[in-house]
């Protein structure tokens, strides 16, 4: 009878835990619809500051206290504005969205999810540059390297209408830790933790894919391919820059 009760018990559970995340997630999602809409529709700059501060507390709530989330879809969340990248071995995740806080400059923010052994950990970015826009992501390839596993972050920042920035940003885990900056492209100026080109975006606007994936990165051969930009005009030109995964950093073909 002892371990019908616990079998019971578990059971029950499941729908409860379920019941929950759907409630939270419809509520995060909300909570970003409603940042649209005092954005555009009813403009009002506080409602947007309150409304993206509880949409980030409750998302760090709920990161925190559910680590399945981790290869949680959101579906819903999502299509309210979230964006997630996730690695494709299900240990590590960028939670990203618009905070609607900007003009024709947009500011994001990030949460970082990882998981090490059986535990999974949560963490907020926090930029020492004072205003700065920070960078939403789209995408995260995992990465073998000689001295462990590391993840190569695809990112986007928007300055303007016309100025852009795209890049590739390097992380790993470290125990329970997360390096955010890990010295992974070897270029003239030493070892670099990011590699990337800010460009007009008016130069490449009739490309179809969005968003524009202007960097490429072959997971397969481990190499980077980064457009050259007119440095007079900022323009996209058809000239790639490739850098080859060495074992321990990227290094540019000559």
């Amino acid at each position: 009878m002892k371990y019908t009760v616990i079998l019971i018990l578990l059971v029950l559970s499941v729908p409860a835990i379920a019941q929950d995340s759907k409630d939270i997630e419809t509520t995060l999602a909300a909570h970003l619809k409603r940042m649209e809409h005092f954005k555009y529709d009813s403009p009002n700059a506080d409602s947007v500051e309150y409304e993206n501060s509880l949409f980030k507390k409750l998302l760090l709530k709920y990161l925190i206290e559910h680590p399945f989330t981790i290869t949680d879809q959101m579906d819903e969340v999502v299509k309210a504005g979230l964006t997630i990248a996730s690695s494709d071995d299900n240990l590590f995740r960028i939670y990203s969205w618009d905070t609607q806080t900007g003009g024709t400059m947009r500011f994001y923010e990030n949460i970082y999810q990882f998981r090490y052994g059986n535990k999974v950990y949560v963490k907020q970015p926090v930029s020492d540059v004072e205003g700065d826009p920070n960078s939403w992501f789209s995408k995260i390839y995992t990465l073998p390297t000689d001295e462990g596993t590391c993840y190569v972050g695809v990112q986007y920042s928007d300055f303007s209408n016309r100025d852009k920035y795209t890049g590739l940003g390097f992380f790993k885990i470290e125990f329970d830790s997360l390096r955010e900056n890990v010295n992974l492209v070897k270029t003239s100026k030493g070892m670099e933790s990011e590699i990337g080109i800010g460009y007009d975006f008016f130069s490449v606007v009739d490309r179809t894919e969005r968003p524009l994936e202007l960097i490429k990165y072959d997971p397969e051969t481990k190499t980077i391919r980064v457009p050259v930009v007119n440095e007079t005009n900022g323009s996209v030109t058809d000239k790639f820059k490739e850098y080859k995964f060495t074992g321990k950093y990227f290094e540019e073909v000559k």
